[in-house]
Order: structure tokens, then C-alpha cells, then sequence
């Protein structure tokens, strides 16, 4: 970051209900960058021995990426960060949306929160500024439903992080959601936040986020964007039967083939994760029934004779999805208002959610698995 930069974290007791700010020296900064690597340092510290993680001891973290708000490409994700319910070590999760951006700009690189909440409450950090507030009209409220109501609270230009209901009920596969489908969903720290009854971290704010070289940045960026939009009129051409055919080329090949860059930025630029459902089930990577079966043999999904297709997700989609600060937009919402589940407006599902509803099951029903993926964010 660039000159005069003053990384601030903060450090929430929800036992005392005391909110404390800190300024990192710059020596930890050189040591450890921001982050992840700065989350690790703190809690290292911070967190006793033998930490209950779903206790009070336990410290839950909210850290924006390591150069979120220089401006460069790619790098809008942040970190959950604690000592994980499932393996009682060193818990990390990560995810898209907005929510990094947002949290540098509140005028801080991470959040920290320690203690148990007798009630359910959230913390909102705006512009330099924390307080902690009643959340018990929200305990319950689905990751959708909620969202909604804290922005009509704080304002849309915030965001935030919270969960659902399986986090309320400390469900150990838990995580924690922004932009109502972002989910950092490793590690259970959704647990970790509902054994803590906070149901959301709001951030916003204006906060200048200096930058070393700005000039650098912007030309790093101005010559990706030569090589990202050079093929640009040949996208359309980019379809899921040429996945297919290219997915059997690589099956049948004696030779492994390492993937075109090319070939990678137009296939998540038109399709998204979903593009995986070919390529992974022709070449044998997909979990075809719990990995006892065979992509060719049990599960097709090519644009000819498959039903999970790419292109299928695609005839849904009514407008791209973009993280901050990622010009890809692999992301999509969907309108799904036929078959046996018309769910109106969801996020499209990613090629996780695809292949465990799907070729590890053997579903071939879309509908189901749109459905299922909506299901699943809602409940976070």
C-alpha cells in the first residue's frame, strides 16, 4: 500500500461489549503482509491453548485480501479466519462479492471478535466507526432474507457477512455468506459465529486506500485487458459441444495435455464453474457415483446427450456476475420460472454444487440441483 497507509484492525469482546481499535506496526506488515498471513500472527498470539472453538476463548476473524483496493484485477477476496469446530486446528475460508472491498474501506484490514453474546447481535463498522446492535428480529432469517433487511438498515452500499440458519444452529458445515450466495464455507467458522449469536459483520465506508505505484498497477492492468479481450469476437463460437470434443480428445490422448490460458478465460467468461461439468466428467475427475462410476458410462453431459450441460445453465442466465475488482464476471443470476421448482431470480450454482447434486449422485434433473443450490445458500 502506498505512503502514509496506517493498517488498522479491530478487536470486538462480545463478553464485556467493548470494541478496540489497533494500529499494526509496520514490521508486521514486512513479516507477514496482510490478509490471511496477518490473521495467523494475531490469533497465533491470541488465542489460548486449548481454545474451546465454539467457545468464548475462540477469536473469529474477518481479514480483506492482501491487496484489496490497489486497484489491480483479481484481488476482491477476503478471509474468515479462527480455530476450527471440525478439526480443532487452524481454521481458513475464503470467498468472493464485494465484502473485502467494503471492509477496507471502513478504514480497517480485519475485524477480530472474541467472547459469547447473550443475545443475538451484529457488529456494523462504518467509516472508522463500530458499534454493536440488536439482531434478534434477524436470528432466523435466511441468508437472502437477512441481507436484504441489514442493508435496508445501514445502507446499500454496505455489505456484509453473516449467516443463515445452519450457522444459528451451529451446524459444523457451516459458512459464512455475502452478496446472499458468496459463501467462505471451509473449516465450519459459520459455527463459529453462531456459537457467538453474532449474525452479521456490516461494513462500509469511504476510507482512502493509498497505492505505492498506481501507475504500475494500471498499466499491469491495461495489459491484461489487451490479452483478455483479443478473442473477443470468437466467444460466441466457444460452445459446451466444443468442450465436449475437446474433454474426449484429452480422455483419449496418450499425452497429458496442460490447458490453454486462452481456452480457460473464454470458457469462465461465457459459462462460469459450470463449464467443469464437461471436461471434469470426460476426463475422469468428477466423483461420477462417489468415484465407483464413469463420467463416459454413467453420468454423460455433453451438449449432445447430457442434460447438465453448460449451455443448459446458461439459457436461464439474465445478467453476469462480477466480484470486485474481476472483470471475468464467471458468476450469473439466474430466472427459473418453469419446471417443478420456479424459484424466480438465484445465483447460478458453481461446479461444486453441480457435481456433488449431480454426477456423485447421478442426478441429471437441472431443476432439482438449482434448486438444491439455492436451498443451500439460503440456509448458508
Amino acid at each position: 500500500m502506498g505512503k502514509g497507509y496506517m493498517g488498522r484492525v479491530l478487536y470486538v469482546d462480545l463478553c464485556a461489549g467493548v470494541i478496540q481499535e489497533e494500529t499494526i506496526p509496520d514490521e508486521v506488515y514486512a513479516q507477514y503482509t496482510s490478509g490471511a498471513g496477518l490473521a495467523a500472527r494475531l490469533l497465533y498470539d491470541r488465542i489460548p491453548p486449548h481454545a474451546d472453538p465454539l467457545g468464548p476463548d475462540n477469536i473469529l476473524g474477518f481479514v480483506s485480501g492482501l491487496l484489496t483496493g490497489s486497484r489491480a484485477f483479481f484481488t476482491g477476496r477476503w478471509m474468515a479466519v479462527g480455530k476450527s469446530p471440525l478439526t480443532g486446528g487452524w481454521g481458513e475460508a475464503n470467498a468472493g462479492g464485494k465484502f473485502s472491498y467494503a471492509l477496507k474501506r471502513s478504514g480497517y484490514d480485519g475485524v477480530f471478535v472474541s467472547g459469547v453474546s447473550q443475545t443475538p447481535i451484529y457488529l456494523k463498522v462504518l467509516d472508522g466507526s463500530a458499534e454493536l446492535v440488536d439482531a434478534s428480529h434477524l436470528w432466523g432469517l435466511d441468508c437472502v432474507e437477512a441481507d436484504d433487511q441489514l442493508k435496508a438498515e445501514a445502507g446499500t452500499k454496505c455489505q456484509a457477512a453473516l449467516i443463515g440458519p445452519a450457522g444459528e444452529n451451529i451446524s459444523l458445515i457451516s459458512g459464512i455468506t455475502t452478496d446472499k450466495a458468496r459463501l467462505a464455507a471451509r473449516s465450519g467458522l459459520g459455527a463459529v459465529m453462531g456459537s457467538k449469536k453474532l449474525k452479521a459483520v456490516v461494513v462500509g465506508g469511504k476510507q482512502k486506500i493509498p497505492v505505492a505505484d498506481s501507475a504500475g498497477v494500471k498499466e499491469l492492468n491495461a495489459e491484461f485487458m489487451r490479452w483478455f479481450d483479443k478473442d473477443k469476437a470468437l466467444r460466441k463460437y466457444f460452445t459446451a459441444g466444443l468442450l465436449s470434443t475437446m474433454g474426449r480428445i484429452m480422455r483419449l490422448s496418450p499425452l497429458a495435455m496442460a490447458q490453454s490460458g486462452e481456452m480457460t478465460k473464454m470458457a469462465l467468461h461465457k459459462f462460469g464453474t459450470v463449464v467443469t461439468n464437461v471436461l471434469s466428467a470426460e476426463i475422469g475427475d468428477s466423483p461420477v457415483k462417489n468415484w465407483q462410476g464413469s463420467g463416459v458410462a454413467d453420468f454423460p453431459v455433453s451438449s449432445h446427450s447430457g442434460r447438465l450441460n453448460p449451455q443448459r445453465f446458461i439459457d436461464y442466465q439474465v445478467k453476469k456476475y462480477h466480484c470486485f475488482s474481476c472483470p471475468l464476471g464467471c458468476g450469473g443470476i439466474l430466472e427459473v420460472n418453469d419446471g417443478p421448482f420456479p424459484i424466480g431470480r438465484t445465483h447460478k450454482p458453481e461446479y461444486e454444487s453441480v457435481c456433488a447434486f449431480g454426477a456423485l449422485t447421478l442426478n441429471r434433473d437441472l431443476h432439482s440441483i438449482i434448486k438444491i443450490n439455492d436451498l443451500l445458500n439460503r440456509a448458508g
